[in-house]
């Protein structure tokens, strides 16, 4: 939450601020908090700031996954609580490249920095896509995708499904986190959209670890794959 309200801080003095290259200085903060219903339910977030121009921005993100206990939801060790700090510059329409750092927390005090390049955008039919590699302080090299598409129903209702995958190239144990395709997540949301800015959504996901990954989970009496119920809140402003 201090990453969250330090972001918000620095968004804050920006924005009224003198222009970057000439333009106006502009600022938006996303938010998409979920409740994840299963065996072991939990409580997910992922805040996603920015502030710049048209062309160069500087962004900020928090996400992670926390028990009912209190207790850090690694996927496998793919998400810790995460914060991210990029610089991200646009390439082309509706497409910028980005490049910066990562810091995770994980379970039992493990920390991981990791250095991080990757795109976001907009594909043809309108499907988002953030796709970044990094290479951590372990020397593990990582290739991350996210990927959502809108489908209207009516004006205020929107399905969304939804994928979220990664590869690595090594295993580290400490964390959990197997070699190759350590995990892998379809989902839809149906959000209803009170107000553009603030529109609370129910959904159904499956997550399924692979290989060593899979391994280690068993190790821990975690299953290799599972389904939730999903309920949550997406806002922005």
């Amino acid at each position: 939450m201090s990453m969250i309200l330090l972001a918000a801080g620095v968004l804050l003095l920006a924005a009224p601020a003198a222009a970057m290259d000439d333009q106006a200085t502009f600022w938006r903060v996303d938010g998409l908090f979920t409740r994840r219903i299963s065996e072991v339910p939990d409580t997910q977030w992922n805040v996603a700031a920015w502030v710049g121009g048209d062309r160069d921005k500087l962004r900020l993100q928090s996400s992670g996954i926390l028990t009912d206990s209190g207790q850090i939801e690694g996927e496998g060790g793919t998400q810790g609580i995460d914060n991210r700090l990029f610089y991200s510059r646009l390439i082309a329409p509706f497409w910028d490249a980005k490049a910066g750092v990562q810091l995770s927390l994980f379970a039992e005090r493990q920390t991981r920095v990791a250095f991080l390049a990757g795109v976001e955008g907009l594909a043809p039919y309108g499907i988002h896509l953030d796709v970044v590699a990094g290479i951590s302080e372990t020397g593990i090299a990582s290739l991350r995708l996210d990927a959502d598409y809108d489908i209207l129903l009516s004006q205020k209702l929107i399905a969304q499904p939804y994928l979220e995958a990664m590869l690595a190239s090594g295993n580290d144990v400490a964390i959990g986190l197997g070699a190759g395709l350590p995990r892998v997540e379809v989902g839809l949301r149906l959000r209803y959209e009170i107000a553009k800015e603030f529109a609370p959504f129910v959904g159904v996901s499956f997550e399924q670890f692979t290989g060593n990954t899979a391994a280690y989970a068993a190790a821990n009496g975690e299953p290799s794959s599972r389904w939730r119920a999903l309920a949550g809140l997406k806002v922005w402003f």
